[in-house]
């Protein structure tokens, strides 16, 4: 306003002297920087205010995917580095993290929108200044879609876990000029496994341009990228071979038909500190075969007992097909009768026939006097065949309850018949198992060893290796509700690595178990099948836990050899530091052997039979 008022008057005292000119734009110069000064004043104090009613703090790192921010300082101490400036709001949650330049300039600002739970969130990105996508992520996005202008806007949507799915990059008035999708996969290569991430993206049209595959092996390690056109024809390649003695990382570039363009040392790319870890390693499963048999007289034996329970069994299977053949001919009888109470309705029809033509005889009766005693004779006729007719459908009705009742009990009886059929048939499967197997006490002695997975997040950044346990314990040691309960010991070798100080879990743990067979009776399954339900409780150095599992375990019979599979579920407290609260599930298999009472022969010892008092 103040040059629009300068150059006004120079047009408009253009005659006036250069003296008098010069002291009137020497005025309204200075008027116009007052102004500016008072305005720009204003508006710092405007901003302080509405910052210092949020709190702000400052950070060297930001990791969006996780919403998670470390290395507190102030901005003075990242003089000449970039570090970012986090507001929080009223329920101290992130709000919004600005990143700063070794310039001290802004550069990106990321907007985070909370659910109102605050489990899920949500965030955009606000660029400050022209430049590249490559500074949200430099692996992510192509150079075919990447360049941003100042005041352009990327609005992210989110996987369940943090990372990306979807992002549309679009100016300040909502005109989109691309966007990216991303999928995460599993790759299996040689019994390793590693995620595959694919980047695809799209013109303002909704056009497919291309696409590029990033492979993450051990850990975070990123080991190639190779880069697709429109036709999903590849382009280019980029491998990295990391060298951690070294310290240094060398990038190959090569071209569509594998060549070699370039061959780089570039700086050394550990894995973020909170970055997702992908890799796990498979183990082969080792099966062991049948030994040879060491008691003829004990395969004689279980032969034995095997053939009088599936005589018996086939006694009570014949009777429960005798009941069962009994049910169904009373089912057919009551179907007899169902179709005969149906040709009998279909009289009642014929009688509301008979009846119609009773009112046009009665019509033309009451038209022809001269013939009235005859047309009489003849209604009263029919009134006395109506009579009758009426009786048989009262029969009719009453048969046909009848036969209703009888078909309802006699399908209540087939499925009576039915159900004891099945209940004879699992006493006769658990006979049999009882035969196979013996009722009484035996001891046994365990080896297994299983994957975790299903891990509680305290442990996702830890290498999780094999869990080794070793059980010993006694089978049917006493009866709770007229179920055999196990009692054992079990020693578990716990191994999850981590490379930080302080968060590494290596340990032993040792649990005081009990365990329930639910003794499953289908006529499918084994009879050399055990299954069982397992609780244990004890220390897991230096905490305690508990843990849940199942077992399904065939003997090997007649040998005393065992082998099954295990999944068991693990809770433990206090593992790490004081505060660790963590769990996980295991899957694997199981060997070891049944000892009968050999163990208790060795000692001389006799158990008193006290425990079975429920």
């Amino acid at each position: 306003m103040g040059w629009l008022l300068t150059i006004l008057c120079h047009n408009s005292f253009d005659e006036l002297g250069d003296g008098l000119i010069n002291r009137l734009r020497l005025f309204f110069f200075i008027f116009l920087i007052f102004d500016v000064l008072l305005l720009f004043g204003n508006e710092k104090d405007t901003n302080a205010n509405v910052v210092s009613t949020l709190r702000v703090e400052y950070y060297k790192y930001w990791n969006p995917y996780r919403r998670v921010l470390d290395l507190r300082g102030e901005p003075h101490e990242f003089y000449g580095q970039t570090y970012y400036m986090a507001i929080f709001n009223k329920d101290n949650r992130i709000k919004t993290v600005t990143k700063f330049g070794k310039d001290k300039k802004r550069k990106i600002t990321y907007d985070i929108i909370w659910s109102r739970s605050g489990a899920r969130s949500e965030y955009q990105v606000r660029f400050h200044e022209n430049g590249n996508v490559s500074k949200l992520d430099p692996n992510l996005y192509s150079n075919q879609l990447s360049y941003m202008r100042s005041g352009w806007v990327a609005k992210f949507k989110s996987r369940s876990d943090g990372r990306p799915k979807e992002v549309s990059f679009s100016d300040s008035v909502g005109f989109e000029y691309f966007s990216y999708n991303f999928n995460y996969t599993v790759l299996k290569e040689d019994k390793l496994f590693s995620e595959v991430t694919e980047s695809s993206y799209f013109d303002s049209e909704g056009i497919f341009v291309g696409r590029h595959l990033l492979f993450w092996k051990k850990g975070a390690f990123l080991k190639m990228i190779q880069y697709f056109n429109a036709e999903n024809e590849i382009i280019e390649t980029k491998e990295f071979n990391h060298d951690r003695n070294l310290e240094e990382t060398i990038r190959v570039i090569k071209d569509k038909n594998g060549k070699e363009l370039e061959r780089k040392i570039i700086p050394y790319m550990p894995p973020d500190k909170y970055a997702y870890r992908y890799e796990w390693t498979g183990r082969d499963i080792i099966d062991r075969g049948l030994q040879d048999l060491q008691s003829l007289e004990l395969a004689l034996e279980f032969a034995s007992r095997a053939e009088d329970a599936l005589n018996k069994a086939d006694e009570e299977l014949q009777r429960a097909r005798e009941a069962l053949n009994e049910a169904n001919e009373r089912a057919r009888t009551a179907t007899k009768l169902m179709r005969k109470a149906e040709g009998q309705a279909r009289d009642v029809e014929l009688f509301k026939e008979r009846m119609e033509k009773a009112k046009i005889e009665a019509q033309k009766a009451v038209e022809q006097l001269y013939d009235a005693e005859r047309e009489a004779e003849r209604a009263r006729l029919e009134a006395a065949s109506a009579t009758a007719t009426l009786d048989a459908i009262k029969k009719t009705k009453d048969i046909e309850d009848y036969a209703q009742d009888q078909a309802k009990e006699a399908k209540k009886e087939a499925k009576l018949a039915r159900k004891e059929a099945r209940k004879k048939a699992r006493d006769a499967k658990r006979a049999l198992q009882d035969s196979v197997l013996g009722t009484g006490p035996k001891s046994y002695l365990t080896l297994g060893y299983g994957q975790p997975f299903l891990i509680e997040e305290t442990l996702e950044g830890h290498n999780a290796g094999i869990t080794y346990s070793f059980s010993l314990g006694r089978r049917n040691l006493f009866k709770l509700d007229g179920k055999n309960i196990d009692v054992g010991l079990d020693i578990n070798w716990f191994d999850f690595y981590s490379e930080l100080e302080g968060q590494n879990f290596q340990t032993i743990g040792y649990f005081l178990t009990a365990q329930i067979d639910p003794r499953i009776a289908w006529s499918w399954v084994p009879s050399n099948l055990e299954t069982g339900i397992k609780l244990g409780l004890g220390l897991v150095s230096p905490g305690y836990g508990l843990s849940l599992g199942g077992s399904t375990v065939f003997n090997l019979l007649p040998t005393p050899i065992i082998i099954g599979l295990t999944m068991q579920h693990n809770r433990v407290w206090g593992i790490i530091d004081e505060t660790t609260n963590t769990h996980w599930t295991s899957i694997g298999l199981m060997f070891g052997v049944n000892l009968q009472d050999k163990i208790f022969e060795i000692f001389d010892i006799d158990l008193p039979d006290i425990f079975d008092i429920f």
